[in-house]
């Protein structure tokens, strides 16, 4: 059997700012993938897969998926993985994620299972209606989320967040650029789903088995919440005395 290595572009697309927690988390995955690279050879593992790292710096996220893209184009890698970094992922996620790949061609984007950041913190699955509107004489669709996503499975639907998506470079070899920057006021990763089904007839997936965690938004820590602190752990903080060092 011919052997068969499959390049995987894995793509940040902003680390103007990266949580701690992300950043260890990445390090991690970093370690794991590079682990399994050399298990892959070593076991002649039919097909195997290698990674690559890249990121863009201090972009607009549509335009800095655009360029991800580009490169993992022009390098002819065979999958872009998109990670944010604003997302906690399982150690073997990606992994799984090809597996899914591999098991089922007919995927053409991929997405594990997320959540919006704010309340009501729906999962990022969402449904897409089509529509024309007679008036400006234009097609348009509305997005809506999944609500009651189906747990544990396998699951097609119209479009996922790129929290963090498996993307077949194939699929963007089937569409025209730009793929992910419009002038539509819909997310970006909204906007490349439904365009990748009305242009190439992609299909679209999230897998509810693979789980990931959204970091939330980050305290302020200033006078105002520091007083709100103390009078909310009065009996912990009652011990604090006043500064006389200097008189």
């Amino acid at each position: 059997m011919q052997k068969q290595i499959f390049k995987v572009a894995i793509s940040i697309p902003n680390e103007s700012y990266i949580p701690v927690q992300s950043y260890d988390n990445h390090l991690l995955i970093a370690n794991h993938l590079g682990k399994l690279e050399k298990q892959w050879e070593y076991e002649k593992r039919n097909p195997r897969y290698e990674f690559g790292w890249f990121t863009t710096g201090r972009l607009l996220t549509s335009f800095a998926r655009e360029q991800l893209a580009k490169n993992a184009l022009l390098q002819n890698f065979d999958f872009i993985l998109m990670m944010d970094n604003d997302m906690l992922y399982p150690i073997d996620f990606a992994e799984y994620m090809l597996r899914d790949m591999e098991e089922h061609p007919e995927i053409d984007v991929l997405a594990p299972l997320a959540f919006m950041r704010n309340p009501p913190h729906y999962a990022v699955m969402y449904s897409i209606t089509e529509g024309y509107d007679h008036d400006l004489k234009q097609d348009y669709f509305m997005n809506r989320f999944v609500k009651k996503y189906p747990k544990n499975k396998l699951v097609e639907c119209d479009a996922v967040g790129f929290g963090a998506a498996l993307i077949r470079t194939s699929l963007l070899r089937k569409m025209k650029a730009p793929y992910f920057f419009s002038t539509t006021g819909v997310g970006e990763d909204i906007w490349f789903c439904h365009n990748a089904k009305k242009t190439a007839d992609a299909r679209i997936f999230m897998d509810t088995r693979i789980k990931l965690a959204h970091l939330g938004n980050q305290v302020v820590i200033d006078e105002e919440y520091r007083e709100k602190y103390v009078k909310e752990n009065k009996e912990v903080l009652d011990k604090e005395y006043n500064y006389n060092k200097y008189k």
